[in-house]
């Protein structure tokens, strides 16, 4: 009897880790995922290396692709400028050290002088290395609005 309170002590112990360890991975997918929301808007060059990830290939919903210079660069020089961007429907899907982000990307764009609304469909595929999530791979699909 007491060897099997002591098995299920350290059955119930490890299952509460993990679930300690999952939501603290998905409390830091949160915070890098806001901060590319905020990197996005603000043209932040360093916030936007800071979550992704030197292997990036950034999908447009017009079928461009970037890798992580040529993303961050659009962005700073003002290339692609978003004035606002709302996240709806977001789902996480966390899988060890692999992180798949779903959700409805509303943003506003201002290319001089257009402003103009877009709606898209965003996959992302996360990678945590070294403490940290950084966004490995993006997808855009466009919805028209």
């Amino acid at each position: 009897m007491k060897q099997l309170k002591l098995t299920l002590v350290a059955l119930l112990s490890m299952v509460l880790l993990t679930v300690s360890a999952q939501s603290k991975k998905e409390a830091a997918l949160t915070t890098a995922l806001e901060n590319l929301r905020i990197g996005l808007i603000d043209a932040n060059e360093s916030l936007l290396n800071s979550v992704t990830s030197p292997k990036l290939t950034y999908g447009h919903s017009a079928g461009v692709v970037e890798d992580q210079k040529t993303f961050v660069a659009n962005i700073v020089n003002g290339k692609s400028d978003f004035v606002s961007i709302d996240i709806v429907d977001q789902s996480i899907d966390i899988d060890q050290n692999m992180a798949f982000v779903r959700h409805t990307f509303n943003a506003v764009t201002s290319t001089d002088p257009k402003v103009a609304p877009i709606k898209l469909k965003i996959l992302q595929v996360w990678e945590y290395k070294q403490n940290a999530w950084k966004l490995r791979a993006r997808q855009a699909v466009k919805i028209v609005i």
